[in-house]
């Protein structure tokens, strides 16, 4: 009895836990949006809404796994895929810009020669991914629990191998050699995100987990907030502190 109760407490709260993150990832969301429409330069509205979709697309995930996977194998690699392209194409997106903002205009990883050569396989491993999980479904039946480990090296490759080592290689990079100092922060709390995401990959999804779990998808959330509120100083006490002071001659009057 005493350990039934203690696995309804900890489902619970594993539960509780977890709708707070998708809540600070739909906060960081909304800012990114919300930022995006006050903005005027291309770059960084671009920047902007690359972090309120990386946002919506981690949101995507989660009920992707906790919804479309126990009916639809297929559903839920296709919204795999769309949701790391998301991830890929602002990682590139960004990279691109930030060269801009170089001096040099240096070209970090050699990324404007080898991006289409990335993209192809980015593009090859979507298409085998979806096809196979189609194979398995149509075959099978087979759902998340029953598949082989050579169809989740797959999902694994794509989303890992290519989105995510080329995001924690190339956005320091560009974020140490940008000399815009709005662009700077932002591909760095960028790179913080894509750091937490690698860092959490390893972890359990386990219930005992959960407090983990949590706190690593709040720092990406944090990650992405920032990353989004760096583009913008959005302190009022900072701009009133830049007005220029008073005339002598107003002080008088």
């Amino acid at each position: 009895m005493a350990s039934d109760v203690l696995s309804l407490v900890e489902n619970a709260l594993s539960i509780i836990l977890v709708l707070a993150a998708e809540g600070t990832f739909a906060y960081a969301a909304y800012w990114a949006f919300n930022i995006r429409r006050g903005l005027a330069v291309r770059i960084y509205r671009n920047h902007a809404l690359g972090v309120g979709l990386v946002s919506l697309g981690w949101i995507l995930i989660f009920f992707d796994f906790v919804l479309v996977s126990s009916f639809n194998f297929v559903i839920f690699v296709v919204i795999q895929v769309l949701v790391s392209a998301m991830f890929f194409f602002f990682i590139d997106t960004a990279v691109l810009d930030g060269r801009m903002s170089d001096p040099l205009l240096r070209d970090t990883i050699h990324w404007w020669r080898i991006r289409q050569w990335v993209w192809a396989i980015f593009a090859a491993a979507s298409v085998a991914s979806i096809y196979i999980g189609a194979y398995y479904e149509g075959l099978t039946g087979a759902n998340l629990s029953v598949l082989p480990f050579w169809v989740s090296f797959i999902g694994a490759f794509l989303e890992v191998a290519v989105v995510l080592i080329v995001g924690i290689i190339a956005l320091p990079i560009t974020a140490a050699r940008s000399r815009d100092p709005f662009l700077r922060k932002q591909l760095a709390w960028l790179a913080g995100f894509v750091a937490f995401l690698v860092a959490g990959s390893p972890v359990p999804t386990s219930p005992a987990y959960a407090p983990l779990v949590f706190a690593l998808q709040f720092a990406m959330a944090f990650c992405l907030y920032k990353s989004a509120r760096s583009l913008v100083p959005l302190n009022r006490l900072s701009t009133l502190d830049q007005q220029p002071p008073e005339s002598p001659e107003k002080k008088e009057a």
